[in-house]
């Protein structure tokens, strides 16, 4: 599905490899996996250049900067809770900018399209739509279960012995 939605995107081929292509153009080799798609999360993806030279396992090794905010992240939330007006435009605008995207006018349907593409693949989507109210429609297909999966239970370790009471629909 993001595969089809970031057609047209600048950001696709930063964001998803589609290792099957470079297989078949014997480019690259890979082992296909369960229900495997072809298709790998580029973002994260580790390269031969961040092969780690200290010690262990170089393959488990690799150099990989975490990041824990983005500048988009800050501005797309500032703009989503904006919702309108110069301000929420102008850090829309800066975000999509940054892409080569031209502007387009600042609404609660862009922003939230321009999330699903600037934030692809770093765990923001399922927080996303949970706060728009989109899960149960977008997840029904993968066990989604409107009601209960909004929020998570409260682990048992942190209840036991605690005035704490589960959530709703984890009893």
């Amino acid at each position: 599905k993001l595969y089809d939605a970031m057609q047209g995107d600048p950001r696709k081929d930063a964001t998803i490899l589609d290792l099957k292509a470079l297989k078949a153009a014997g480019k690259a080799d890979y082992i296909p996996a369960y229900q495997d798609t072809g298709y790998f999360l580029n973002k994260y993806l580790p390269r031969q250049t961040d092969v780690s030279t200290g010690g262990g396992n170089s393959e488990l090794n690799y150099k990989q900067n975490s990041y824990v905010i983005r500048l988009a992240d800050t501005y797309l939330m500032e703009a989503e809770a904006l919702g309108s007006g110069p301000r929420a435009q102008a850090l829309l605008d800066a975000v999509r900018k940054r892409a080569g995207l031209t502007p387009v006018p600042v609404t609660l349907a862009a922003i939230k399209h321009e999330r699903r593409m600037e934030l692809a693949g770093e765990g923001h989507r399922f927080f996303d739509l949970v706060r728009w109210g989109d899960a149960a429609a977008a997840l029904s297909d993968r066990g989604f279960d409107a009601g209960t999966d909004e929020i998570f239970p409260i682990p048992y370790t942190e209840l036991n012995g605690t005035k704490l009471k589960q959530n709703p629909n984890y009893q």
